[in-house]
């Protein structure tokens, strides 16, 4: 979302960097972003046949949340955190100005932040809530929280039903007057409608889905039609300027409903938001999105591929896959992220594009959404869960502020020399949080209430046909296949523990295995049950052939990982220190008043693990010695990712 509409300016940093000589040869090296993702066609992360890809499946399919348990570890410690705000926020709050935008009495305390009354933008978070009790009551299966989404959508229903009362048209639905499209369709100035509408249409839809909540796919019906027919008035034309102010994925939760509901006629209403001017550059493989504004562009990717899973057209899946690798090679920073004040930039501009506002982390979150339908529709290849695994461990794990009860979350991993995670002060917040309980309501603190409550939708897959189980992510977590009978469990401390254990807890099934052996892991090796530890190839499956699993059978890989530094590809000077897909922070201490320090000289000869067994090491830069941390881990200090090599 863009921070800058209507009135809250970032200003520019700049950042300085003394100049140096070659780095030199301690650690491996690595061109970062390009190396990781290759052209499609020049490899795309595919095994040879042989390497471990054979027998893994042309397509895969998803577990539903109800069958993923997280079990002990930090990610479960953020979820936890994230459910504690869910049950606490005050829903009436969030309601307040939809019911007083159709006449509704309402007598609850405002919110403030990007859901004040007098904020364009309000009503978004509300979705983002809808959305987030749901993906937390399917994974949990938390009563409270399915209850407390139905009381919302039975708001919502009734204040859609007032909408004709207040002047509006039949199934409108928003916290804000229906002129705001007037506005838009006039070419005046106004803050993104159609994007806090997707809000709201995707969390009544996840109610749907996720809660069966037959109510909401009702409001969310009526709202559809709305949309189609305020849209279908227009010309094409017309409607192509309309999408120049950002529309969040509306041809996602349109393309989502037609496929739940089967009413095909809604993928034409979906095809109404293809914004030319970006997605067929697109289609063509063309890198247009120096100045663009990131994340108004990757949910319309995510739509496009949406709309090409539904049978729209091969054009629409080239625009996915071609995006895809265009700002994964080219645009994202070392701990997966992209954008600098919240634009994309030339490409491979990383050195000369490091400042307190890199990586929104609303746009690695609709990243994650993308790598992840193209996961399904392409599961051998393993640079889709790379580029996943990167950015999960690096950046949306450390997005929440651990010493918070609510879960609090950031708008940007700044990467600057000193950054400083704290939320920036748009709407004169406190610099020193996150967000808050009801004063901020950024786009970052709504996707934060979904990104914390799904962090086991990924961990294993399946194929299509039900054959094979693949394991994608190395988080502790509990697959119940209830197809088959069988309870898998992962235990695992990654990546304080190079490896991972899958045990079979109950029940037995005949399936095939897959497990991902990342790009960094070299020299992995796997061992079933007592048989003979086997070498598998980094950047491939590990295929366990199709056997009959029984209680206590396990599975042990071990995932070697090395230091390495990886080249910012516009200063090869420039570098960051990555343990496995792990990016190490430096530690420089508590805020002093200076957001910018230049960039550190490291000794990369000098770069030590340290005794323990949670990742830690230590490094000589300018001459003294600093602690290197997990970036994730690192919060309320300053902190190092990007270094100077002499």
């Amino acid at each position: 979302m863009d921070a800058k509409e209507p009135s809250h300016p970032l200003h520019r940093r700049t950042v300085v960097a003394a100049a140096a000589g070659l780095p030199a040869a301690a650690l491996a090296t690595g061109q970062a972003a390009a190396a990781r993702n290759p052209a499609p066609g020049s490899g795309s992360g595919e095994a040879p046949e042989g390497e471990g890809r054979a027998g893994v499946p042309p397509a895969a399919a998803p577990f539903p949340l109800t069958d993923v348990e997280l079990r002990p570890g930090p990610f479960r410690d953020n979820q936890e955190r994230n459910t504690a705000y869910l049950r606490a926020v005050d829903i009436d709050r969030l309601l307040h100005t939809f019911r007083r935008n159709v006449g509704l009495p309402s007598d609850a305390r405002p919110c403030g932040g990007w859901e004040a009354p007098d904020v364009e933008l309000r009503g978004h978070s509300l979705g983002h809530l809808l959305s987030g009790l749901a993906l937390t009551h399917a994974a949990t299966g938390e009563r409270e929280l399915r209850e407390k989404g139905a009381r919302i959508v039975r708001a919502l229903a009734e204040c859609q039903a007032h909408a004709p009362e207040a002047g509006y048209h039949e199934g409108y639905l928003s916290a804000f007057p229906e002129s705001f499209f007037d506005r838009l369709e006039n070419g005046e100035k106004v803050w993104a409608p159609y994007y806090t509408l997707h809000k709201i249409m995707a969390g009544l839809l996840d109610q749907y889905r996720l809660a069966g909540d037959a109510e909401a796919l009702r409001v969310l019906e009526a709202l559809a039609d709305w949309v189609d027919r305020r849209t279908a008035r227009l010309g094409h034309a017309h409607m192509q300027r309309v999408l120049e102010t950002e529309f969040g994925g509306m041809n996602e939760v349109l393309t989502d409903l037609a496929a739940v509901t089967g009413k095909r006629r809604l993928l034409d209403v979906a095809e109404r938001f293809t914004h030319e001017a970006v997605l067929r550059p697109l289609e063509r493989g063309a890198d247009r999105l120096d100045g663009l504004h990131a994340n108004t562009q990757i949910p319309k990717v995510i739509g496009a591929q949406r709309l090409h899973e539904e049978g729209r057209g091969a054009a629409y899946g080239r625009i996915a896959e071609n995006f895809w690798h265009i700002v994964t090679a080219h645009h994202t920073y070392v701990i997966g992220g992209n954008s600098n004040e919240e634009l994309f930039h030339a490409p491979d501009a990383i050195a000369s594009q490091l400042g307190p506002t890199t990586c929104e982390n609303c746009n690695s979150y609709n990243m994650l959404k993308l790598t992840r339908l193209l996961h399904f529709r392409s599961p051998r290849r393993t640079d889709l869960l790379d580029h996943y695994e990167r950015t999960l461990f690096n950046q949306m794990l450390g997005e929440q502020d651990p010493d918070s009860a609510h879960g609090f979350n950031l708008y940007y991993t700044g990467l600057q020399p000193g950054a400083y995670k704290a939320q920036p002060d748009f709407m004169g917040d406190d610099p020193e949080a996150y967000s808050t309980d009801y004063d901020n309501f950024s786009c970052d603190h709504g996707t934060g209430m979904e990104t914390h409550a799904k962090f086991a939708d990924t961990v294993f897959s399946r194929a299509a046909d039900d054959s094979a189980l693949l394991v994608g992510l190395f988080l502790p977590a509990r697959l119940t296949w209830r197809a088959h009978g069988i309870v898998w469990e992962q235990r695992t401390r990654f990546p304080d523990e190079p490896g991972t254990t899958l045990t079979v807890r109950s029940g037995g099934a005949r399936h095939a295995l897959h497990l991902r052996v990342p790009g960094w892991a070299e020299g992995a090796r796997v061992r079933v049950n007592d048989e003979p530890e086997q070498p598998v190839p980094a950047g491939s499956w590990c295929t366990v052939p199709a056997r009959e699993w029984r209680a206590g059978d396990r599975v042990r890989m071990r995932l070697p990982m090395r230091l390495r530094l990886e080249a910012a590809p516009d200063d090869p000077r420039v570098r960051a220190v990555c343990y496995g897909p792990v990016v190490l922070a430096g530690q420089y201490g508590p805020r002093t008043g200076e957001e910018e320090m230049p960039m550190p000289v490291l000794d990369p000869a000098s770069v030590h693990a340290q005794d323990g067994d949670r990742l830690r090491f230590t490094a000589r830069a300018d001459g003294r010695t600093v602690t290197l941390l997990p970036v994730a881990r690192t919060h309320h200090e300053r902190y190092v990712v990007y270094w100077r090599i002499p």
